[in-house]
């Protein structure tokens, strides 16, 4: 009988302990990219608690940009995959995640506001385009005639 029980124990130590080297297995990868833990999963991953389908951005790492295949690979954040637009929504992922010039490393802080960071794998989830100053908006046509206003 107690052969059987602490059979038992050991059984359920290993499962409880394999259940948790799977978990960690994928949770550091939120820590390779630039504020990876906005999002956490939902970076790479359909759903927020990750595992199950990866998202476009999740692809583009999963084919593309991690050290080695499997759990063991490291997302290799840099320029390369910063400048990638991975959902197609004309943002790169690094202005997604905060990072356009892809210098972000692990370790680092954190380079950008919260409240900026979006989806790099979620087409409808992007920055909000940039408004053009009046300087901008204005066209080279319409400072020349402004400039020939001045003189009639």
């Amino acid at each position: 009988m107690a052969s059987v029980l602490r059979g038992g124990l050991v059984l359920a130590a290993a499962w409880v302990l394999g259940a948790a080297g799977e978990s960690g297995a994928r949770g550091p990868r939120v820590g390779q990219i630039p504020n990876g833990g906005v999002a956490g999963c939902a970076s790479c991953h359909i759903g927020s608690a990750g595992g199950g389908p990866r998202n476009a951005f999740g692809q583009q790492v999963e084919a593309n940009f991690l050290t080695a295949t499997g759990f063991s690979g490291r997302v290799q954040w840099g320029p390369e995959l910063a400048a990638q637009d991975a959902d197609g929504d004309g943002f790169t992922n690094g202005q997604e995640l905060g990072d356009p010039e892809g210098l972000w490393k692990a370790g680092d802080a954190d380079p950008s506001e919260v409240a900026s960071i979006t989806l790099p794998g979620d087409a409808k989830s992007h920055p909000e385009p940039p408004v053009a100053s009046a300087v901008e908006a204005t066209t080279w046509g319409q400072v020349k005639e402004a400039v020939r206003d001045l003189f009639r």
